[in-house]
Parts: C-alpha cells; sequence; structure tokens
C-alpha cells in the first residue's frame, strides 16, 4: 500500500451564522490528498502489485508487473526460488545439473570404494608373502636341524629358533655347530672388510678317527675329538671363531691374522696336540676381495686336500727327545 501524506492548511474563518440557527462545530483541519512520496518498498507480490500500482497511477499493466522482480529505487532483490539449479539430491545441499557434476559425484563415491578394494588385495598380498618367507625360514630351520619337514606342522616358528639356539653347540665337543659356525663367519667376514683388516681361515682335520674307532671303539674316538678341540680352545685367541664343520673336520676363523701367520700357529698347536696323542691336518686361505664365505671356505678345503695330496696323510711330527732338545 501507497502511504499517502497528509498536510494541514489553514482555511480563512467562516462567516458568522444567525443566531437564531446553532453553530455547528467544523473540524479545524481539512486533509488534503497529495502525491505519495517514493520510498524504498520490499518485493511487491505480483498478485498484488498491478491492482496497487494502478490505484497509485503509476500507469503500468498487470502483465508488465509480474515480470518484475524487485527493482524499486535502484536495489534488485533476490528472486524467491531458482528453477535452474538442478535436481537436489536428497539430505544434502548439493545440486545436480549437468554431465559433468554427475561425472564428479559418480567419482567421489567410487573412490572410497576403490580404496577399500585396493587396501583388501594389498593386505592379502602382504600376507601371502610373510607366509612365503616364513616357509621359506623354517625348512632352513628344518635343515640345520635336521628335521624333515612333515616334523615341521606340529613347530612354530619361533620353536624351532629356540631349538636351534639350544643346539647351537656341538654336544660332544661344546663348540658351535656348522650353521651357527658359518653364521659367525659371515660376521667376521663384514667385520673385516669395515676395518680393512686380513682374515684367515683354516681348515682342520684330525687323523686316524676312524681306526681309533675301530680299535678301541667310538668312546676313544671321541676322547680324540675332545682332545683336539681343547687344544685349540687353549692355544687360539678369545676372539678366534672354532666350530665343528662335520665328523672329524673343524674350522678355525682368525681376525687380524693373514695367512702365514695362521700357519705358524696352527704348527705351534700341531705340537701341543701331540703330547696328547692328538695329530691333524690344515688347510689356510686368507680372505680376498672378491671372496664370499663359500668361496672362502671352498679355497681353504682345497688346500687341505692338497697338503693331504702332496705332503702326506700324516703331519711327520719330533718325537719328545727331538722335541726336549728343541725347547732345549
Amino acid at each position: 500500500m501507497a502511504a499517502v501524506a497528509y498536510l494541514a492548511v489553514p482555511l480563512p474563518p467562516l462567516p458568522p451564522l444567525p443566531p437564531v440557527l446553532p453553530s455547528p462545530s467544523l473540524p479545524a483541519v481539512v486533509a488534503t490528498p497529495s502525491l505519495p512520496a517514493i520510498t524504498t518498498l520490499p518485493t511487491p507480490n505480483p498478485a498484488t502489485a498491478a491492482p496497487t500500482q494502478s490505484a497509485a497511477g503509476g500507469g503500468s499493466s498487470q502483465a508488465g508487473n509480474a515480470g518484475i522482480t524487485g527493482n524499486v529505487g535502484g536495489k534488485t532483490s533476490p528472486p524467491t526460488d531458482n528453477p535452474g539449479r538442478g535436481v537436489a539430491i536428497p539430505f544434502t545441499a548439493i545440486y545436480v545439473s549437468s554431465p559433468f557434476d554427475i561425472a564428479l559425484l559418480g567419482a567421489l563415491v567410487t573412490l572410497p570404494l576403490l580404496f577399500g578394494i585396493w587396501m583388501l588385495l594389498f593386505g592379502r598380498t602382504l600376507g601371502e608373502a610373510r607366509r612365503a618367507r616364513d616357509a621359506q625360514v623354517r625348512l632352513m630351520l628344518a635343515a640345520d636341524l635336521g628335521l624333515r619337514p612333515r616334523d615341521l606342522t606340529s613347530m612354530s616358528t619361533r620353536a624351532l629358533f629356540g631349538l636351534r639356539e639350544k643346539s647351537a653347540f656341538d654336544e660332544l665337543t661344546g663348540v658351535l655347530r656348522r650353521a651357527a659356525g658359518i653364521s659367525a663367519a659371515e660376521r667376521e667376514i663384514v667385520r673385516s672388510r669395515r676395518h680393512a683388516s686380513p682374515l684367515a681361515v683354516a681348515f682342520i682335520d684330525i687323523d686316524g678317527l676312524k681306526e681309533e674307532n675301530d680299535a678301541h671303539g667310538h668312546p676313544a674316538g671321541d676322547a680324540m675329538l675332545r682332545g683336539l678341540v681343547q687344544v685349540l680352545k687353549d692355544s687360539l685367541r678369545a676372539d678366534d671363531v672354532v666350530f665343528r664343520y662335520g665328523g672329524d673336520e673343524f674350522v678355525c676363523v682368525l681376525p687380524e691374522t693373514t695367512a702365514g701367520s695362521a700357519r705358524t700357529r696352527l704348527g705351534e698347536i700341531q705340537l701341543e696336540a701331540a703330547k696328547s696323542g692328538v695329530r691333524f691336518c690344515s688347510g689356510v686361505a686368507q680372505l680376498e676381495r672378491a671372496d664370499d664365505v663359500v668361496s672362502l671356505f671352498a679355497r681353504a678345503d682345497r688346500d687341505l686336500y692338497d697338503f693331504k695330496a702332496n705332503r702326506g696323510e700324516i703331519v711327520q711330527l719330533p718325537t719328545a727327545d727331538q722335541h726336549r732338545s728343541v725347547t732345549a
């Protein structure tokens, strides 16, 4: 509704009436109509805007006012609804109005599903890799312990490691077994290369063990093995590694020792072992740049068999009288 302002205009006084008639009381202010003041109004409803502006003399028709969205006084009011936004997604404030929006929405919905499938496949692959590695470790432990594969079904991997720890030492001689000794040799090779120091490996084969077993039984042969190990322990340093490689073969890993020094030391040990009736042969190899534990052991073993083939199987030791004369 248009606001109408009323102006108070003073009127001239009326002439006096005859005294016979009663003087009626007239209003002192007469309302004079004036033009409506233009102000900023809220957006009119299209259904009622046409009659209002026609009454105000604006001269605009009802059809013209139906398209007006509220431009009064130079200000535009927002539309009441926007059917061009597209389809609204329930429970959200998102509108889908183009194929690109549909594709983007599909990607957002599909990505978590794809990520979940990828995590599931990654977990299965990792589990299969762990099981395969565990199987290889178990087979390696079984080979070290001399167990059959069917014996592994009742033992866990941790139990196998514990069993190998308990069986790392030879029960007869008290030195390391083959698997533990090779691991110790690998550590010494790494340390030797890190410090750029020499390293020698000696293969020792006791002489006459089979004959002693045949003549006096296995207890006599076991005594020979224990006597050899005791001489090696007493003559070598604390950092040297001694382990039983097999039957009557032993390996000595000598850090910070050259091949010449190793042969000299083994010659002294042969004299000490002869006092207890034990004789042995030895083969020596020094670590080279291209060596690993396999090639180093192979060269020492080959040197041992070369000694047996070319210089005799039994080391010729001096007699007791000759030894006393030498020491004197």
